[in-house]
């Protein structure tokens, strides 16, 4: 998603600032402790590394007990009462991995279903059965467009499926076991992808420690994180939709998408010239969009501004990897959108405010 991709069918013109479109209205319409011998202990929480951006849920969650203001007084148990034992948090469900480019897509069209159920009833009737296709391209890149015949279409390219399982598992791998795989894995693409078109973003072997891959948990992680960076990349590109910057989703019915040939030469086409405004419009509507749609899914995972976050996370990177080549094609599809350093702070400051209209959700 991210809406730094090179690809988009936006229309220049959208007057929007920052802090207007952060703070405005939204895109879319719409156990007691218990007692014992001894004095109760308050039980340690577990030390994880330190993440770079805040996680909305911990995995596996473990809560620890609230710290208590006084003690209670030592008591006598019965001699027949059994030693009280602390409640045990339900888990989530293991969830099994996503292995293949069919699965990644069909992963994909499930997240977009999600999204476009959560919206409102005006934004949701422009964009209602608008078809999604996949481009066989390698860059990292997801838009919205228009066919030959002015109908919209969102198109996501194979590249940015290898990008979003790549950071779903190191990041999951890091969470889990204290690793820094993401590290090594944003180390050894990066340099690849600002050198030149011909670069992949896909994992490389032995990122993953060979002991740690199977591990059910990681992968169960994995495709959590892969949903959450699906869901922000794809609520933006539908904001482009319903926003009117394409100016071709206006509710008509709508066709089967243009085909991979069409899909190549409309791309060429999509390139904008300057749109900037339109992003950070596309940026606010899109996570506002992921997190309602994570509302209502609870409680299965919760999908957050999280996904944001590690996307335009792995977008700065790759624009500090292009810095000292200003042809790279990397670099020029940056540029055309906002700063990732300034996309992070936006996308914290629309999910504050969501926060706020949403009291006691964690």
């Amino acid at each position: 998603m991210g809406s730094s991709f090179r690809r988009r069918a936006v229309h220049a013109g959208v007057a929007l600032s920052l802090v207007a479109l952060a703070c405005g209205p939204k895109a879319d319409d719409a156990a007691p402790p218990q007692t014992g011998q001894n004095p109760p202990q308050q039980v340690p929480q577990q030390q994880y590394p330190q993440q770079q951006y805040p996680q909305p849920q911990a995995y596996p969650p473990q809560q620890p007990y609230p710290p208590q203001q006084q003690p209670y007084p030592p008591q006598q148990p019965r001699p027949s009462q059994p030693t009280p034992q602390p409640p045990q948090q339900a888990q989530r469900p293991l969830l099994p991995p996503l292995i293949g480019t069919a699965a990644m897509q069909n992963e994909v069209r499930s997240i977009l279903a999600e999204l476009l159920a959560a919206l409102g009833q005006s934004n949701q009737a422009r964009v209602r059965g608008i078809p999604l296709v996949f481009d066989p391209a390698l860059e990292v890149n997801a838009y919205a467009g228009c066919d030959e015949r002015g109908a919209p279409f969102l198109a996501g390219t194979e590249g940015l499926l290898e990008a979003v399982d790549a950071l779903a598992q190191t990041k999951a791998t890091d969470e889990i076991f204290g690793t820094r795989t993401y590290d090594a894995y944003t180390n050894a693409v990066v340099p690849e992808l600002a050198k030149s078109d011909k670069g992949r973003a896909a994992l490389p072997p032995g990122i993953i420690p060979q002991e740690l891959g199977p591990d059910a948990r990681r992968w169960s992680r994995a495709r959590e994180l892969f949903d959450e960076i699906i869901a922000f990349t794809f609520g933006h590109e539908l904001g482009h939709h319903y926003l009117g910057h394409t100016g071709c989703a206006n509710g008509q019915p709508m066709g089967p998408g243009p085909s991979f040939t069409q899909l190549g030469q409309l791309a060429t086409a999509l390139v904008p010239g300057v749109n900037q405004p339109n992003e950070i419009a596309a940026d606010t509507a899109g996570a506002q969009n992921a997190l309602d749609a994570g509302l209502v899914r609870r409680p299965s995972y919760r999908w957050s501004e999280r996904g944001g976050f590690l996307l335009l996370d792995f977008f700065a990177r790759l624009e500090r990897g292009s810095a000292m080549n200003p042809f790279n094609p990397a670099g020029i599809f940056l540029r055309s959108h906002p700063n990732p350093g300034v996309r992070l702070p936006l996308v914290q400051l629309v999910a504050q405010n969501w926060y706020a209209q949403h009291p006691g959700v964690q």
